[in-house]
């Protein structure tokens, strides 16, 4: 072989050698990854370059004031004494307690905390239902309970009742 054929194959590469396909899937996400980057910056800094541009704009344009007010602005203070009660000094709404019994049937409204059962009370009150109180299943949570129901007749009469006022229950037998 001549020295000329050497130098022309380290040249120019031999077109019937193989091309690994995942070189080039490879080569192709690159590509892609760049390419992605590169529209995102463009539009980034396009975004970011507006926003600056618009806020200058906007500052350049307030108006000055040339001149000082003409009459000094006078401002009233009023004292205002606000009384504040801690949440200790309010009674709490007098509560219907009740401790059920094994085998009673009870609609059960809810399971709160102090604070939240005297706030749904109040609101119940105003809808006219008067549930009662029965412990919860932690030491700080009470139930809302209403019953109890000789039948399950009676309990799902007054559970359509409640319904119809939005307000849901789940029927409960202790």
């Amino acid at each position: 072989m001549s020295s000329m054929a050497t130098i022309n194959d380290e040249i120019q590469p031999n077109p019937e050698s193989p091309v690994n396909p995942d070189q080039k899937q490879a080569k192709r996400m690159l590509i892609g990854f760049a390419a992605t980057v590169t529209i995102g910056l463009a539009i980034t800094g396009w975004y970011v370059g507006g926003r600056v541009y618009a806020g200058d704009k906007v500052h350049a344009e307030a108006p000055a004031i040339a001149e000082p007010l003409a009459a000094p602005l006078i401002v009233e203070t009023i004292a205002v004494t606000v009384e504040k009660t801690k949440p200790s000094d309010i009674p709490p709404p007098a509560w219907n307690k009740v401790d059920p019994q094994p085998g009673e049937l009870y609609l059960q409204l809810a399971a709160l905390g102090p604070n939240s059962t005297n706030q749904y009370l109040k609101a119940l009150d105003a809808k006219g239902i008067h549930p009662q109180i029965a412990p919860g299943p932690a030491e700080n949570l009470h139930r809302l309970l209403m019953g109890p129901y000789q039948n399950k007749t009676a309990l799902e009469n007054q559970q359509h009742e409640l319904e119809a006022l939005g307000i849901e229950s789940v029927a409960r037998r202790y």
